[in-house]
């Protein structure tokens, strides 16, 4: 691959999408569902995740076998926003532009308030916070600059109206939420949309992981979902393909819920069935 290429021009380029934390599990299919919406996507991470072999160090843009479409992987640390600028400004060099980021990377730390400690605060809140806002900015300095404006999704979720033993990323989700309405607000007008997808519980290998460990019950998990399942994470992919859509033209600062129903009333069924 050639270290410089040429942008394409901008009538005749693929839209081009990077996806933060998108080697594994909901960031993977998010990729795999935009590269069947044509776009080249980038996956930023800090490994390659689900690739069978190491990718070797001398190619920062090595292909993955993605859906029988080249997926590119650029490794970033979000938290380091120095390289995050860096990084995406490589991308938008080499690709023409970058219409579409996905803020998703993130990471959690199960414990009681009384229980925690600041390294695990400060590493939830430096992925999740100071993390979407790095990428957040950089990229919204290439779309405002660039014809046709951009769409950024931020990942956030169903614990951030409060989740106990998971204050720093419940902290860190509400937060996003606010976030995304800020800068939908302040570049609504310059082209760019901001919105958010907060899912509920995603059937991913972290969250399997949880319950093996005892974090999370399974079992009183289902029993406050109305849909009495969990999502896949191609659902949550399915929301992020509408929202970069023209379908959500009209979609700004908004946080949309993926979660079988959770935030209903918590699921609480009736009591028992009316009488007719």
């Amino acid at each position: 691959m050639s270290q410089n290429p040429a942008p394409a021009p901008a009538a005749t380029r693929s839209p081009v999408a990077i996806v933060t934390g998108g080697s594994a599990g909901i960031g993977w299919e998010i990729g795999r569902r935009l590269v069947a919406d044509g776009y080249t996507v980038i996956a930023c991470d800090m490994v390659p995740g689900l690739t069978a072999d190491p990718l070797p160090e001398q190619d920062a843009a090595a292909v993955t076998a993605f859906a029988g479409q080249p997926t590119l992987w650029r490794e970033l640390n979000v938290t380091d926003h120095a390289a995050v600028s860096r990084v995406f400004g490589e991308i938008a060099a080499e690709f023409g532009g970058i219409d579409a980021l996905v803020n998703n990377a993130g990471i959690q730390r199960h414990r009681g308030i009384e229980d925690l400690s600041w390294d695990e605060w400060e590493a939830v809140v430096n992925v999740n916070l100071h993390g979407v806002f790095n990428a957040l900015q950089a990229a919204g300095r290439q779309m405002l600059g660039q014809e046709g404006g951009g769409r950024i999704v931020n990942i956030s979720s169903v614990s951030a109206r409060g989740s106990a033993g998971r204050a720093p990323y419940s902290t860190t989700k509400a937060a996003v939420i606010g976030l995304t309405a800020t800068a939908g607000a302040e570049w609504a007008a310059r082209g760019v949309r901001v919105n958010a997808v907060a899912p509920g519980y995603v059937d991913t290998g972290v969250f399997r992981q949880g319950v093996d460990a005892g974090t999370l019950s399974l079992e009183t998990i289902l029993s406050r979902i109305p849909a009495k399942r969990l999502a896949q994470a191609s659902e949550i992919a399915n929301a992020v393909s509408f929202l970069v859509s023209e379908q959500a033209s009209y979609m700004n600062g908004q946080t949309l819920y993926v979660d079988g129903g959770f935030m209903i009333d918590y699921g609480v069924p009736l009591a028992k069935k009316p009488t007719p």
